[in-house]
């Protein structure tokens, strides 16, 4: 008997529609939604650059002797080197070489060769090591990129379903 009078109750009820928010937010939620996607698109697009670099699989792949290394922050907190040094081309000599700095590099001692591959975005002369460090951390960067990727189509798709009637 209890459970009749609740179904009557709730067949006489009309369906209430929730508000929509105002037209400022839901225009604040999509252009906010866009940023978040083409932030995790430009992520997604250089750390696959510097993947596909990391491997050696692409660029220009040679060997790079240290001259200097030194830390560009000034903090002394979180240690950021850059070293300078010569980059030769693979199958070539001394004299074909090119001076120019290493990013994201470790204290290296004068005189070390590392293997490494000449860097395409904004490549003044910088170069990248390869092996599978780098490959990984590349990766790592990559699926961060996908994450805000993701979060940012959520947003958009969300707030643009709210423009509809």
């Amino acid at each position: 008997m209890g459970s009749a009078i609740s179904r009557e109750a709730s067949g006489d009820r009309s369906q209430q529609k929730k508000p929509k928010p105002a037209r400022g937010w839901r225009v604040t939620g999509l252009l906010l939604g866009l940023v978040i996607a083409f932030a995790g698109a430009d992520a997604v697009l250089v750390s696959a650059v510097h993947g596909a670099q990391a491997t050696g699989l692409v660029g220009t792949r040679g060997t790079f002797t240290v001259d200097y290394c030194t830390d560009t922050n000034p903090s002394r907190k979180n240690s950021d080197y850059e070293c300078g040094g010569v980059f030769v081309p693979r199958g070539g000599v001394v004299d074909d070489g090119w001076h120019g700095r290493l990013e994201n590099a470790d204290d290296y001692p004068a005189g070390e060769k590392l293997d490494v591959v000449e860097t395409w975005l904004g490549s003044d002369m910088r170069f990248r090591e390869v092996g599978v460090g780098a490959a990984l951390a590349s990766v790592m960067w990559l699926c961060f990129g996908l994450v805000i990727l993701a979060m940012g189509a959520f947003q958009v798709r969300k707030w643009a379903k709210s423009f509809k009637k």
